[in-house]
């Protein structure tokens, strides 16, 4: 009888099955002890708030891995309670008003970090200012495809270890290491973590964005509309007391019109009916 490699006959013909528990053992990854991921988020807020305080302008020195992802996870994890505050006072912009403020920390702790490497910041900071910003001539989306590419590039040489060499940066850090054997897993929880929220953070920046900008030219455009009148108005000799009568008419339509393609030709009639209708009630009367 042809047997596989891996079945091993016992007595009585059966093959040997692998104990469960060694099973388990091998697939169950070690995790981090309680204590360890306790003091790492506290270090990781008190790196934070270091950040955005006695180190605000801070670009010199060196800053370590736990220093670097501890700052941006606390960050992240902030954001969501402004968030849902923004929401609920109805101050949609608050979150994003935060992140300006705290802009300048970021970019400091990130040119700390590479300076840890022995890496010039500017090297590395500035291209990525530029292609942002490059969205005025290539195009958003392109833009935000290159920004993408050179984000990934330096979040893995932010990953890296401290460089050991004393440079032009100074000593290297001592702390890098901490939290021993759990070190390395708990700056994988906190990149992964931050750079979620991080990701979720501008799919909702975008939509809102999108949506602004469509609220923005509906407005434009109603307020061409409502000066359109006011000129037809007053070549038709209305009262201001009927041009506001006439944008009123037109409010109304716009919201029936809500919807609808509707042609410039006929927008246009549309305004222009409605000051002769009101013109002709002035004369009747």
């Amino acid at each position: 009888m042809l047997v596989k490699d891996k079945d091993i006959l016992v007595d009585g013909g059966e093959p040997k099955k692998e104990d469960e528990n060694v099973k388990k053992d091998k697939v169950q990854k070690p995790s981090i002890k309680k204590e360890n991921m306790r003091s790492a988020w506290g270090d990781a807020f008190d790196y934070y708030l270091r950040g955005i305080t006695e180190k605000y302008l801070r670009f010199r020195g060196r800053a370590t891995r736990l220093e670097f992802w501890g700052f941006m996870v606390a960050a992240a994890l902030i954001w969501i309670p402004l968030y849902f505050m923004a929401e609920y006072a109805e101050m949609p912009m608050l979150p994003y008003y935060f992140a300006l403020a705290t802009l300048l920390p970021t970019v400091a702790v990130a040119a700390r970090r590479l300076h840890d490497l022995n890496k010039n910041a500017v090297l590395f900071l500035l291209p990525l200012a530029l292609l942002a910003a490059s969205g005025f001539f290539i195009g958003l989306y392109a833009a935000l495809t290159l920004v993408a590419i050179w984000a990934i590039f330096l979040i893995k040489l932010l990953s890296k270890p401290t460089d050991e060499q004393t440079g032009f940066y100074g000593e290297p850090n001592e702390n890098d290491e901490v939290y021993g054997d759990d070190n390395e897993r708990i700056l994988k929880k906190f990149r992964f973590i931050a750079l979620l929220i991080l990701i979720i953070w501008l799919a909702v920046a975008g939509a809102k964005f999108e949506d602004w900008s469509q609220q923005a030219q509906q407005r434009a455009t109603i307020d061409n509309i409502m000066q359109q009148i006011i000129t037809q108005g007053q070549n038709a000799n209305l009262s201001p007391e009927q041009m506001k009568n006439a944008q009123t008419q037109m409010m109304e339509a716009l919201k029936q019109m809500s919807g609808k393609t509707v042609s410039p030709e006929d927008l246009q009639k549309q305004i222009t009916d409605i000051v002769k209708a009101t013109s002709g009630t002035q004369n009747n009367k």
